[in-house]
């Protein structure tokens, strides 16, 4: 429970100071990543937080590492709440992606951590969806590639998919 309170804390201030993501050059080959979002929750609304590292460990302290970063923030009802890079981003090719991806309504929150290594010139969707109730919590993230031309969405497992419990150290 205090880990959880802690996670929400650090996530809502922004991880304490973790920068904005910056899109890689326009000139390199890239991928586009969008996330979604879709849960039962409570009339007041909720948010999903993704922060992200580049590093190999999928958990760990990364995520307050200098590869660390805020990545995408959605929101759907809470006029508190900025989004950030609601329709998507592009990522760099040559690096693996680890996710943070912490859902909240009011005090109930959901964390995953996912990783994989986007390939060039590919469309990726992570759809994030579950129950945020006080007597039901869960949550699930799942990658897509999507075809640009056909709109289809074809399932793709992570290379990481489960949940860290960063030591207090």
């Amino acid at each position: 429970m205090r880990f959880n309170i802690v996670l929400l804390v650090c996530l809502v201030a922004g991880c304490a100071g973790l920068p904005d993501y910056a899109e890689p050059p326009t000139d390199t080959p890239s991928s586009k990543l969008l996330f979604k979002h879709d849960f039962e929750a409570p009339f007041l609304g909720y948010s999903t937080f993704v922060n992200f590292h580049t590093e190999e460990e999928p958990c760990g302290k990364s995520f307050g590492s200098d590869s660390g970063a805020r990545l995408v923030v959605l929101d759907k009802g809470n006029p508190l709440i900025s989004e950030l890079n609601p329709d998507g981003v592009k990522l760099s090719i040559d690096k693996k992606y680890t996710f943070m991806i912490l859902s909240v309504a009011g005090p109930i929150n959901c964390a995953i951590y996912t990783s994989f290594s986007p390939k060039a010139n590919e469309s990726y969707e992570i759809k994030v969806s579950g129950e945020l109730h006080s007597f039901s919590r869960s949550c699930k993230a799942e990658l897509f590639k999507a075809d640009e031309n056909t709109k289809q969405l074809s399932p793709v497992e992570f290379e990481y998919y489960g949940n860290c419990h960063e030591s207090a150290e």
